[in-house]
């Protein structure tokens, strides 16, 4: 009797889905996920609030491209399941509103959350075990929003739900190099606290590289404040770079969502020592059920979660004026899933 042996099937990885695929982020977004060697399919999906641009569109445009990855699209809700399918990523980008600073928090988190419900009860549905990256605005609500909608369908995974605040990371980066006259890959500054504005905390202490305290001020109040190296410009009539052209940092926020993807994917083919600065649902801080802070990624998802380290006074400080703002937040869009809408004021 001869006994034939199979190799047991390997699972295939690399494939990612993005939805917003249409937006101001998800467009270069997606264009630079079909040049990454990393992935294997692209799927490009669109929510109702995405605009009049046809998903087909941007999936047509990309397939020109001469790389590996395989692009297809989705643009009815009911096809969203099937095109899920075998997904290892989901990056959602929907929504017009990237509001960088948080200064439209309720409007944004009205506008978004009815869409992010309907995307994750497909995503529940279609690829259950994917790991999930919010880059949508505003990350510090919609990402507890969407942990709650997923516990809904009794799907949610904490190791695998991230409000990716990879920008912050990269803004603080290109920062600190500056100062120092280095190059930002030579650098590596944790972002701790949440997305955006008051909530992110650069440690630039924690980097080993000497600053004066004032730098390090600045650089914080620079990161917090997105401050362009283009703002006169910006203030000038004369000039064309207006916010009316296009949201703030759409470019940037598509990189640092495409930086995020690479760390995930990569840890999903099981490469060691992964880490991101990312919100997701942590007990750092006992003031709050979300906090983000470094994070070692696995196969999985969240491998662990890496301990602040010494701090400084000056970010003992940053950190909890981080946190009361990150609260509001966080109860912001968990009070939005529970209630099915914005919470109501006691009077």
């Amino acid at each position: 009797m001869v006994f034939f042996f199979r190799k047991k099937a390997e699972k295939k990885l690399g494939k990612v889905v993005v939805f917003g695929a249409t937006t101001a982020v998800g467009q270069p977004l997606a264009l630079l996920l079909k040049m990454c060697p990393h992935v294997r399919e692209l799927v490009c999906c669109n929510t109702a609030l995405d605009g009049p641009v046809p998903t087909v569109g941007v999936a047509a445009d990309i397939s020109h491209m001469d790389t590996d990855a395989q692009v297809r699209y989705a643009q009815d809700v009911n096809d969203w399941p099937a095109a899920l399918h075998e997904a290892q990523l989901v990056l959602v980008c929907s929504g017009a509103n990237f509001d960088v600073l948080r200064e439209h928090r309720d409007a944004a988190l009205q506008a978004t959350a009815p869409a992010m419900e309907t995307v994750m009860r497909a995503v529940a549905t279609g690829a259950p075990s994917a790991a999930i990256g919010i880059v949508s605005s505003p990350v510090n609500a919609l990402t507890p929003l969407c942990a709650e909608y997923l516990r809904r369908e009794n799907k949610f995974d904490p190791r695998k739900l991230f409000g990716v605040t990879t920008l912050d990371v990269i803004r603080a980066r290109r920062l600190v190099a500056k100062a120092l006259a280095k190059n930002p890959y030579d650098v590596n500054v944790p972002v701790v606290g949440g997305r955006g504005g008051a909530t992110a905390c650069p440690l630039v202490a924690q980097t080993g590289l000497r600053l004066a305290d004032e730098e390090i001020m600045h650089i914080t109040m620079e990161v917090q404040q997105y401050g362009s190296p283009f703002s006169e410009g910006r203030r000038s009539e004369s000039t064309s770079l207006t916010t009316a052209v296009a949201p703030p940092v759409a470019l940037g926020t598509a990189y640092a969502a495409y930086e995020f993807a690479v760390s995930v994917l990569k840890a999903q083919r099981g490469d060691y020592g992964i880490v991101e600065c990312a919100l997701v649902e942590s007990t750092m801080r006992p003031e709050t059920p979300f906090f983000s802070s470094r994070v070692e990624l696995g196969a999985e998802g969240v491998e662990r979660i890496l301990p602040m380290g010494r701090l400084t006074a000056f970010e003992e400080k940053l950190i909890d004026d981080a946190v009361a703002e990150l609260v509001k937040d966080v109860e912001a869009g968990m009070a939005y899933a529970k209630a099915g809408g914005p919470a109501k004021e006691d009077k």
